[in-house]
């Protein structure tokens, strides 16, 4: 991997330096409440233990401001040095206050000082310049006490909080965030204060990409280099919450964006280290072998989209199966042996999940000999040898790896004689050779001899170890050539951990269009790489085939037990397709991540939940043992509740 980070400067959060040629720091958030110091304390301890290197707490009220010198004495005491970070929301005055007893603040600059009412207004120049002046006004005495007490600031947009004056003018998109920020960099940067660390959370990784490549392409224009804190915000828990961190947060850090990271889970905070680490450990590991840019150049896309646009491809078939132009990304599998082969089968019985299943060339000979094999399921042969080839055709799928430019003799034999048999050919390149100056000869032969033979069946991919990097290339090669045949991602895995490499690697692609099916492979059950699949799929917006939970962390403002209340509600509706439900344990960030959401369900004070649709409030301060009923009836009312199949969660989208 070449990995050309983001030139930065150092920021130092106490004795941790933040960006420059620093490693990515890993950071968390407690979940203890600071009016309880002993329990606070003793988790701020056990995160350290664990290799946390940055943790942030946050301080509501003046209640919890009191006990930081108490935690502090505590943490000393048994010699525990991490720095401290005071979360705060709402109260410029507590922010004040709170800058001598932590190493950074955190602030949002959605409420700040504004208090958002999700009104719309019309802002002219003067009005907007009016509010401008009231949000400096409290900012620069905030930018004079970090600097007498030399601590960093993070100004921490949030896509679900920004103020209506951003709403009004820039709506919840990548370019809103992004002009929240540069409001408060324009009066810190008039101040002269540059120890600053930004950040650009959303539950929707792609909002946050593309508000985080938005930010340094605008930032690097202006010679600004402030270091970026990344994050996925209401993330999730188990699988789906690491998934969906891994493919927003690697994304950016594969195009050198980033410099620390929080993985937000709903689940103790300990657990979010050693993903973050996983996610973190291929760009710190070639760190001295690599090189920062000298000057930065910004994002090079151009597009900052709040949505998911794929790249067009022109429809294709595998037998019966369609895939390609506007039909779902298509998930395939590998079986090198008869035991993969029959547990793919099993499964795709049980609940159609895998639409092709792939056979290692030992197996196909197997099943040519006997034609013995399901003829509902397209199969595909991955080789070059030409026996097999000849034996190859009551294959639906026909997988022909070309390494170097010696193999394109034999293209035009092999076009003519699989076309007569219907059988579609996958063009796959080795990664070196996509890299050499024969690949866009060769594509070009390809190209022109499948014209030729008035053969219009083929697709392409690569065998790759870093798809992330590859793919790409080859996209932009068939572009060059206006070629618009369909491309199958694939990805073999043979190391730990398969999630967030995978999620990372075929993630990043996803985000941008890239790929029109997909075959995550590795030693690994069917159901396992079955389900990767199909939330990698989802968590990238591409794919929706289960319900999608949009849950914050656990942090001191908590409401309510987050993780017993989110297995609850995921125990009675994680059989609704499609169903986008918010769980949030208080209204910081609620109402405005739930714009995303169908419904939502926040805590409001103790023991008590309202209920949203999108972000309209529909019921408030519910008793908590009767909202789970309630949010039930809710859906219910809305005509999306369905009754619960003997199949699960996924029933996916096959036309």
């Amino acid at each position: 991997m070449i990995y050309h980070r983001r030139k930065t400067h150092t920021v130092y959060v106490g004795h941790v330096g933040v960006g420059g040629q620093h490693p990515i720091r890993i950071q968390s958030m407690i979940t203890a409440p600071l009016t309880d110091p002993t329990s606070a304390a003793a988790e701020i301890e056990q995160l350290a233990l664990s290799g946390c290197e940055i943790v942030r707490f946050t301080v509501p009220t003046k209640e919890e401001l009191k006990n930081i010198p108490l935690v502090r004495k505590i943490l000393k005491e048994k010699n525990i040095r991490v720095p401290l970070v005071a979360d705060i929301h709402f109260t410029p005055s507590i922010a004040y206050e709170v800058v001598p007893y932590v190493e950074k603040i955190r602030i949002n600059p959605g409420n700040f000082i504004d208090k958002k009412l999700f009104q719309t207004k019309t802002y002219n120049p003067e009005l907007y310049k009016k509010e401008l002046a009231k949000v400096e006004e409290k900012f620069v005495p905030l930018i004079e006490r970090c600097r007498e007490y030399g601590v960093a600031l993070r100004i921490g947009t949030n896509h679900g909080s920004l103020s209506d004056r951003i709403m009004s003018r820039f709506g919840d998109t990548p370019e809103g965030m992004v002009e929240s920020a540069l409001e408060f960099i324009q009066i810190a940067y008039n101040q002269n204060f540059h120890d600053i660390i930004l950040s650009m959370k959303a539950s929707n990784i792609i909002v946050m990409i593309n508000a985080y490549r938005l930010l340094a392409k605008k930032l690097d224009a202006q010679g600004l280099n402030y270091p970026f804190h990344l994050g996925v915000t209401e993330a999730g828990n188990a699988e789906d919450g690491r998934i969906k961190s891994a493919a927003g947060i690697g994304t950016l850090l594969n195009e050198g964006i980033g410099d620390t990271i929080r993985v937000s889970l709903t689940e103790d905070s300990v657990h979010e280290i050693p993903v973050a680490y996983a996610i973190a450990a291929p760009y710190n590991k070639i760190q001295a072998t690599s090189f920062f840019t000298e000057d930065n150049t910004g994002s090079d896309k151009n597009n900052f989209s709040a949505h998911y646009e794929r790249h067009k491809t022109r429809e294709s078939k595998i037998g019966k199966l369609a895939w390609g132009h506007k039909h779902p990304v298509r998930v395939w599998t590998h079986a090198a042996s008869l035991k993969e082969y029959t547990e793919a089968l099993a499964l795709i019985k049980q609940d159609p999940c895998f639409e092709g299943i792939e056979l290692g060339p030992k197996l196909f000979s197997t099943f040519a000999a006997s034609q013995h094999h399901d003829t509902t399921i397209p199969l595909a042969i991955f080789s070059d040898d030409s026996k097999i080839i000849s034996q190859a055709s009551f294959a639906a799928k026909r997988v022909i790896l070309i390494k170097d430019n010696k193999n394109s003799t034999q293209i035009n034999v092999l076009i003519n004689t699989l076309k007569n048999v219907t059988t579609h050919i996958e063009f796959c390149f080795d990664s070196a050779f996509i890299q050499t100056k024969n690949f866009l000869e060769l594509l070009y032969k390809i190209q022109e001899q499948c014209c030729k033979a008035s053969f219009d069946d083929y697709s392409f991919s690569i065998h790759t170890q870093e798809p992330a990097i590859d793919y790409p290339l080859l996209l932009q090669t068939l572009n060059d050539l206006q070629n618009d045949h369909p491309i199958h991602l694939r990805y073999t895995q043979n190391t730990f951990p398969m999630i967030t490499d995978s999620s990372t690697q075929i993630g990043s692609l996803l985000v941008d269009g890239i790929g029109d099916s997909i075959q995550l492979d590795g030693p690994y059950a069917a159901t396992f790489k079955c389900d990767l699949s199909y939330s990698l799929l989802q968590a990238c917006r591409v794919r929706i085939s289960k319900t999608e939970y949009i849950t914050c962390p656990s942090c001191g403002r908590t409401q309510f037990d987050l993780q017993k209340i989110c297995a609850k509600i995921k125990a009675k509706t994680n059989h609704l397709k499609g169903v986008k439900i918010g769980i949030m344990g208080c209204i910081v960030n609620g109402p405005g991540e739930m714009a995303d959401a169908d419904f939502g369900y926040v805590g409001m004070g103790q023991g008590k939940v309202s209920l949203y649709q999108g972000q309209d409030c529909v019921e408030r301060n519910i008793p908590e043992d009767l909202a789970l009923d309630k949010l039930i009836n809710l859906i219910k009312e809305n005509g999306l509740w369905t009754a619960p199949t003997d199949h699960g969660q996924r029933t996916t989208d096959h036309e």
